[in-house]
């Protein structure tokens, strides 16, 4: 069976995963906020794929905040957690799509398009929240 790539959005797959901080967002009150760190491994306008040493698995559905650093400027996206699966020992991997504004959307992709020319040259850019070697370790990446 062949399936056509049904993605809206050009997707920047990172050889060298992106670190932001996630926050569960939305959460009934009363209930702790669920924060930590994230391996972004791929990301669109539309969504992202990410890694995590932190079970939100009964997060699904639920609100989230991811932010990191490109080029330099803070991001903040918005969004939900689609689809969890466990790819080692207690280090989850997501899938999700972002509930951005149009201005949000449209500075996302011109970072987006940015960061793919400057990544043709080099591995990482010193001016985004790539993850450093101990944060790899974190995520059984290394």
């Amino acid at each position: 069976m062949n399936r056509e790539n049904q993605r809206s959005f050009f997707r920047l797959a990172f050889e060298h995963p992106l670190c932001a901080e996630l926050k569960i967002i939305g959460l009934q009150d009363g209930l702790e906020t669920k924060t930590g760190k994230i391996a972004i491994h791929d990301v669109s306008a539309g969504g992202m794929r990410f890694w995590s040493d932190i079970d939100f698995t009964n997060e699904l559905n639920v609100l989230f905040e991811a932010k990191f650093i490109g080029l330099g400027k803070p991001y903040k996206l918005l969004g939900q957690i689609l689809r969890i699966k466990e790819v080692k020992p207690r280090i989850y991997e997501y899938s999700s799509k972002f509930s951005l504004s149009e201005a949000e959307e449209s500075a996302l992709i011109s970072l987006l398009n940015a960061m793919s020319i400057k990544l043709r040259k080099m591995k990482m850019l010193s001016s985004c929240s790539f993850c450093t070697n101990e944060e790899l370790e974190l995520f059984q990446l290394l």
